[in-house]
């Protein structure tokens, strides 16, 4: 369950063989944030969006595959990544489609892989092909600016990596321990990869942390591993004085400055983190529901819970996705699994919790502002639908 999305020029070799992390040591005198509740009321979604896209039969520019990410612009426009389809799309205010850019391939413009980034300056649109390693810059028309390879730089993100407003990519190179780990493990026991956060900007890379916690993974057998099922990771997101990055062990974050200075640490009072039986029950109902008939479900049962049900933690990881605002604040997304409704809690830039947002189950969050969200949700029909929604107090 791994988040699954450059600047530069010149040479940069980029190299990571660590396999026990040391959780980081805090500095002394470093600013200390803590939050009880939120100081603010909680927020809602408005009863109606401002912009939705997305339909069943039709116009094939309003026909979504599989959303990879989108972004709001600053006309109120969204320009939305669809992986299927190799594509991205630009639609107004209203809904109403502009423009179509992009096709599968290897060549500029084409894509294998479709990732869009938040917050890149230099370009108003910047992609990241994961499986090309590239990035591709382009205008609001849609036309191709620039085309670079990360791999000719030495960059290899595991993950996606995350931009700032000074033209840093930070990321977390692939480490070794994906693949090569303590061979005295038995098959079905668990361990976590040890990740370092880096930094690029130009032909300058730096190390902002190293021996952070990151991917809780099981061996599953003899020569591979793989993510743990509800397992916790490290994620960061990339502000304009640094990085906000956090392990998901509890509510707590560490901001990093671009010299690698823990500069305050935030922690918060979110839900309970507890597994428990409803929440495993629900997690297996999830399971069989993709099963058409009785025999496929008695052999998930039989075959494939027990080896899912005994990888289960005894508690959530505490949110797994952070998106970064303009004023240094932050998004916090909750675990998927850990209740049927999301929860986003919305942290100033000193760390303070602010508010709460509560999402209907199966949103994903692809971006956001302090009083918005870009959401999109497959409906019983399978149907996908990017929609804007402004926020409101929940008492409104």
């Amino acid at each position: 369950m791994h988040r699954s999305e450059l600047r530069g020029r010149g040479a940069v070799g980029l190299f990571l063989a660590v396999a026990v992390f040391a959780p980081p040591q805090k500095l002394a005198g470093q600013e200390v944030v803590e939050s009880a509740a939120p100081r603010d009321p909680d927020l809602r979604l408005a009863d109606e969006p401002l912009v939705r896209v997305g339909i069943v039969d039709g116009p094939v520019e309003y026909i979504f595959g599989n959303v990879t990410g989108a972004v709001r612009l600053e006309d109120g426009g969204i320009v939305v990544a669809d992986e299927q389809s190799a594509n991205l799309r630009r639609f107004d205010a209203r809904g109403r489609h502009i423009w179509t850019s992009g096709r599968s391939g290897e060549g500029p413009g084409e894509y294998r892989g479709l990732r869009l980034l938040r917050g890149c300056p230099g370009a108003p649109l910047t992609v990241r092909d994961w499986r090309l390693n590239r990035i591709t810059e382009l205008d609001l028309d849609g036309n191709v600016l620039a085309t670079r390879s990360l791999t000719a730089l030495g960059v290899n993100p595991y993950g996606d990596p995350a931009c700032s407003p000074g033209g840093r990519l930070v990321f977390a190179p692939r480490p070794d321990d994906v693949f090569h780990y303590d061979e005295t493990l038995a098959v079905g026991e668990h361990y976590r990869s040890s990740m370092t956060l880096m930094a690029l900007r130009g032909d300058e890379v730096s190390t902002l942390r190293s021996g952070i916690a990151g991917a809780e993974r099981t061996r599953h057998y003899a020569e591979g591993s793989g993510p743990r099922w509800w397992g916790r990771d490290l994620v960061f997101a990339a502000g304009g004085a640094g990085v906000w990055y956090g392990t998901a062990d509890d509510y707590e974050l560490e901001h990093l400055d671009w010299t690698g200075r823990v500069t305050r640490v935030t922690r918060w009072a979110g839900p309970d983190l507890a597994v428990t039986d409803d929440r495993v029950d629900a997690y297996r109902e999830a399971w069989l529901a993709r099963y058409d008939d009785a025999e496929a479900r008695r052999n998930f049962e039989r075959e494939s819970w027990p080896d899912i049900r005994d990888g289960l933690p005894e508690r959530f990881p505490a949110y797994e996705a952070l998106i970064a605002l303009p004023d240094g604040g932050v998004w916090v997304k909750s675990f998927v699994w850990r209740e049927p409704r999301e929860e986003l809690h919305l942290l100033d830039a000193s760390g303070t919790w602010l508010r709460r947002l509560t999402l209907p189950g199966g949103a994903a969050v692809l971006d956001a502002g302090p009083d918005w969200v870009l959401l999109s949700r497959r409906d019983e029909l399978e149907v996908q639908s990017v929609a804007l929604y402004a926020l409101v107090e929940a008492g409104g």
